[in-house]
């Protein structure tokens, strides 16, 4: 490796990486943080895979099993690849500057590919290495099997590798094509993410009920038989799960080496001959204008405001995927997972909880779509100092930024509660409560996030400026909101459960000389309780945002 790609490679890294240091303690807070997350991750993983292969070993399908994980691994390693490889390879900000350098492209190039396939080697291990060690572990394969696991993580890296190079150019020309056709990348998205949620619940809920009856095999006779024909045709997965077990490797390594071979060929031609052009092309393409004809219109100021808020994300694909397409997929999301969750804690509880489960599966996701909230400032990039001049106040400004938080939430909660009660979920009366609860700690949660982007914002000034990385206050958005919608969740919850089960407290003491006697617990204490803390955090919440805002906003310097 000469000198040009080793230092463009470790700039890649320090890119990448930016945010911890050698010489800073929180640095090595942060990096101890995510080993022990990523060690949960990893633990959660080979957990949920054992009870993955044990479901299907029942139904005496565990080859068949390996066959469709593998398949769900190496579709999800491809996108995530393709998706990799045209950030980094053409949509990074860094690629016009770099065109400048004394460097080649073929360095540039080399530089990049080995920054991508170090990234794709890395994730495909943490994700597939767990699945293996379980399955192991399930069907009682001896270290023959351990040994042979590195053998189809690296087919699986260097295939997928070479294949998602392969396929970047033409998505990526496709994406260019239809990047300005909002609409229809929004509804295609929300399709998407709720299809593939909607599937995923699917199969949560198969193991649940496994969980409850680990005897009882969730497949029928015709369940088996098409599953079984299907993994006899999911290629190349089949060869790598045969690869694993030792079946018919005669056909495994001649076909995964022929793909191999057959793959990076294709790589080879396709950047050798449209590698430069197409990075040259997406820089022009990037920095023209989207051009879209309309008439001028005389608004107010304040719809003015809130109508550029609304486009500033519509028009990024990014941020409409972060925010729209998951607020349009949180109804579905949310029936799904209440119906599993609340079936699950009343087989474990008792159907006293449901109310409880609901509500803390709404803030779960209510937690998700305000964490966007914490990027409201950030997300200005290079526009940050407009804010400053423009002759309407810092209040009004930001006002129409929560305007628009508070429209989506209160439309996306308010289909959740229409969703819950029409599938008989919850009654009326609980729906609006749900509604309203759920909606107070939205507007508190969007109300804090803002004012932590204002206190530690981060502008991202290369590219198109878009916030493309979590920063700092998103992160601590989304573990508040998490810790609040547990503590919520854990006491209604548990108000519930006494009040629906005529639980009472005998009071020895007297009061006035008048003794209190035996307090019984009603379903009141429940939402009289929860409601006074939503209260409490949606006040703390107004404040904390109210008191000293303009100053707070004034000492921003990018």
């Amino acid at each position: 490796m000469n000198g040009n790609i080793r230092t463009l490679l470790r700039l890649e890294i320090k890119n990448r990486f930016s945010n911890y240091s050698l010489t800073d303690f929180k640095s090595y807070l942060k990096l101890l943080f995510t080993i022990v997350l990523l060690g949960a991750v990893i633990y959660a993983i080979y957990w949920v895979a054992g009870l993955f292969f044990e479901m299907f070993e029942t139904g005496g399908m565990l080859y068949e099993a390996l066959v469709l994980l593998v398949t769900a691994i190496f579709i999800f390693m491809l996108f995530t690849g393709i998706s990799s490889t045209i950030k980094v390879l053409y949509y990074k900000g860094d690629n016009e500057i770099l065109m400048r350098y004394p460097v080649s492209g073929a360095e540039v190039f080399i530089s990049k590919t080995l920054f991508l396939f170090l990234s794709q080697f890395i994730v495909t291990t943490v994700v597939m290495a767990p699945f293996l060690v379980a399955y192991a572990s399930v069907s009682g394969l001896g270290v023959a099997f351990y040994v042979k696991i590195p053998v189809p993580i690296l087919l699986m890296v260097f295939i997928n590798f070479f294949l998602s190079n392969i396929l970047a150019i033409p998505i990526m020309h496709l994406t260019n094509r239809i990047r300005n056709k909002f609409i229809l990348i929004i509804i295609g998205l929300a399709i998407l993410v709720t299809a593939g949620f909607a599937l995923y619940m699917l199969l949560f809920n198969s193991m649940v009920t496994y969980m409850n009856d680990t005897a009882f095999s969730v497949f029928s006779d015709e369940m088996v038989a098409v599953i079984e024909t299907v993994a006899k045709w999911l290629i190349p997965a089949k060869y790598f799960a045969d690869v694993m077990v030792g079946k018919e490797l005669y056909i495994a390594y001649p076909a995964l080496i022929g793909m191999l071979g057959l793959t990076l060929i294709g790589m080879i031609f396709i950047i050798y001959f449209l590698y430069a052009k197409t990075l040259l092309n997406n820089v022009e393409v990037e920095g023209s204008a989207f051009k879209h004809v309309t008439k001028n219109r005389r608004r107010p100021i304040f719809v003015t405001l809130l109508r550029k808020e609304f486009l500033q994300v519509f028009r990024s694909v990014n941020y409409s995927f972060q925010y729209f397409v998951l607020a349009c997929a949180m109804p579905v999301m949310i029936y799904f997972c209440n119906e599993i969750t609340g079936r699950l804690g009343e087989n474990q509880i008792g159907e006293q909880i449901a109310l409880g489960m609901t509500m803390l599966v709404m803030l779960i996701f209510a937690t998700v779509i305000t964490s966007f909230a914490a990027t409201s400032t950030s997300r200005e990039g290079d526009n940050f100092y407009h804010t400053k001049v423009a002759p309407v106040s810092i209040q009004k400004q930001l006002f129409a930024k929560f305007t628009m938080f508070f429209l989506v939430s209160v439309a996306a909660n308010a289909v959740c509660a229409v969703v819950l009660y029409f599938t008989k979920q919850v009654n009326l009366t609980d729906a609006i409560w749900l509604f309203v609860m759920v909606e107070l700690v939205a507007i508190a949660e969007t109300l804090i996030a803002m004012r932590m982007d204002i206190a530690h914002p981060y502008f991202n000034l290369s590219g198109e400026g878009e916030v493309v990385n979590n920063n700092a206050s998103t992160t601590l958005a989304v573990a508040m909101g998490f810790a609040v919608a547990v503590v919520i969740g854990i006491i209604c919850m548990f108000l519930g459960y006494l009040g629906n089960t005529g639980f009472s407290i005998e009071i020895p003491y007297a009061i006035m000389d008048q003794p209190i006697g035996k307090i019984e617990f009603t379903t009141a204490y429940m939402y009289y309780a929860v409601t006074a803390l939503v209260c409490v955090f949606f006040v703390a919440a107004v404040l904390r945002y109210s008191i000293g805002l303009k100053k707070a906003y004034n000492k921003i310097a990018k």
